[in-house]
This record gives structure tokens, C-alpha cells and sequence, in this order.
């Protein structure tokens, strides 16, 4: 019985994939206009499957970076839980949309798909957003973003973590301890226990790496899977110190990492010896 369902199941996708073919090509070929009339006479089919994959038209628009093909494509889905749909469907991957625009660095798409995000949220009021998403590695789109090193993408989806709206009339003193804590989220993922600063480290984006540190400066201290700080990682790394790479950087991060591990050190034997 399940052979069979399976068998069915490899027929529909097979038929699927077939109707696809075309604007598959064309989407691998950046032959957009014949896509484009494609989907404006079957707009359903935005939401579908269109590669082995699993990804829809979408996810190959948001990495192929074509901002105007994205939003003709998205103004074609009407109903708002198409929409919602659309922005949350992951592909083999678990990547959203926002995912695949996270590893492309693409602002000004992520900057229309965030501002397309709010005609769901008018409709569901417990819709969860793509940025809390997490894809088959644990990642959020940030943490993607930094994994990529797209530091000005890292900014701008930092600074679209909100808090919840019943957490908005938090008395102030609070409202930045609340603040980190929904950062907190992004700040691992669940594969290996890397840090969003140690992948930045491991992917050598020292630039990204470094804006994080500045902006959250307990990530020096985070350890991932073996125990090894941001620190640690970079010191395993020579070929990170040669001439090819910004020495300045690396030496702000470097001296960055030492001076918040030894912050943290000397509080920490400060409220030992004080109990």
C-alpha cells in the first residue's frame, strides 16, 4: 500500500515537473519575459514546485537577484494565504525565500519581500515571520546572511528583529534585555552549535564578524560543539593572516575577542570572591 502511494506520489511529481520544464529554462537562462507571461496566465503556479529541489519560481528569482521579475511575480498572488504560503515554503533545504535572498545579499529584494510580509501580517496576526524561520541546519535568514558575509544585509535584518506586540508596552529598562533576547534566536544554530560570529569567523567575513562583535560582544564567549571560542577558531586558521586578507580587520577582531573574554574573565572571579 505505501509502494503504491509512493508510486503516485513520484507520477505527480514527475507530471509536475514536466508542466515546469519551460519556465524552468527559461529561469536558468534569465529569459524573464517569457517567464514572466508564463505566470501571469497561470499565477497559481508561483507557488509550486518547479525544481528537484523543491523550489518555487520564487526561490530561483530571489538568488538569480532580478528585484523587478520578484515583484511582478509576487503581486500576482492575490489571496493572502497564498502569500503567506509563498514567503514560508522551504525548499529540500527548509530555505525560504528569504533564506536563498540572505545567501545572495540581495537588500533591496529582502527589502521588498520584508515590506510584502506585511500584507500577511494584516490577515494573521499569528503569522511567524521569514525571519524566525529556521531552515534543515537550524539557520535563520540572518544567520545565513552573516554565513555569507553580506554585512550590510546582516544590519538590515538585525534591525527588523522586533518584539512581539504585546511586549511593546514593556516599561523601558526592559524593553532591551527583551530586545537581546529575541536576537538570542539568531545567534546559533541547531546543527553544530556554531555561533553566527564563529560561521562569520570560520567563512573568514571578517568585516561581518567584526560589526557583530561590536554590536553584541558577549558572542566573544560563546563556544561551539569541541569548546572552542570565535578565538580559538581563528587562531586554527594561518592561512587567514595572509598578505590577501585585511590585516586591520583581523586584528580588531582579534584584539576585540581577547578584550571581552578578559571583561568576562575578571567579572566572573570579581562575583567569586565575592560570595
Amino acid at each position: 500500500m505505501e509502494e503504491m502511494e509512493e508510486m503516485e506520489e513520484d507520477v505527480f511529481i514527475g507530471k509536475a515537473l514536466r508542466q515546469s520544464e519551460k519556465p524552468y529554462k527559461w529561469a536558468m537562462y534569465g529569459e524573464w519575459e517569457p517567464l514572466k507571461e508564463f505566470y501571469k496566465k497561470k499565477p497559481d503556479e508561483v507557488v509550486r514546485q518547479l525544481s528537484t529541489n523543491n523550489d518555487t519560481v520564487l526561490h530561483v528569482v530571489a538568488v538569480a537577484g532580478h528585484n523587478e521579475v520578484l515583484q511582478f511575480l509576487i503581486d500576482l498572488i492575490k489571496e493572502p494565504n497564498k502569500l503567506l504560503c509563498a514567503f514560508t515554503t522551504g525548499n529540500s533545504y527548509g530555505n525560504t525565500i528569504l533564506h536563498e535572498m540572505a545567501a545572495s545579499g540581495n537588500l533591496e529584494a529582502t527589502v521588498i519581500l520584508m515590506s510584502e510580509e506585511n500584507k500577511v501580517k494584516e490577515k494573521y496576526r499569528s503569522y511567524k515571520s521569514m525571519l524566525e524561520i529556521q531552515n534543515s541546519l537550524g539557520e535563520t535568514p540572518l544567520y545565513r546572511a552573516a554565513a555569507f558575509g553580506h554585512t550590510n544585509l546582516v544590519k538590515y535584518l538585525a534591525s527588523q528583529v522586533k518584539l512581539q506586540p504585546q511586549q511593546q508596552d514593556i516599561e523601558q529598562q526592559d524593553i532591551e534585555k527583551l530586545q537581546e533576547e529575541a536576537m538570542e534566536y539568531h545567534f546559533n544554530r541547531n546543527h553544530d552549535n556554531l555561533s553566527i560570529l564563529q560561521i562569520a569567523v570560520i567563512s573568514q567575513h571578517f568585516e561581518t564578524a567584526l560589526w557583530l562583535l561590536k554590536e553584541y560582544p558577549n558572542l566573544a564567549n560563546r563556544k561551539e560543539s569541541n569548546g572552542l571560542t570565535s578565538l580559538q577558531l581563528l587562531a586554527q586558521m594561518p592561512y587567514a593572516f595572509e598578505a590577501k586578507f585585511c590585516k586591520n580587520i583581523w586584528k580588531m577582531l582579534i584584539y576585540k575577542c581577547t578584550i571581552y573574554a578578559t571583561a568576562t574573565t575578571r567579572i566572573r572571579y570579581k562575583l567569586t570572591n565575592s560570595i
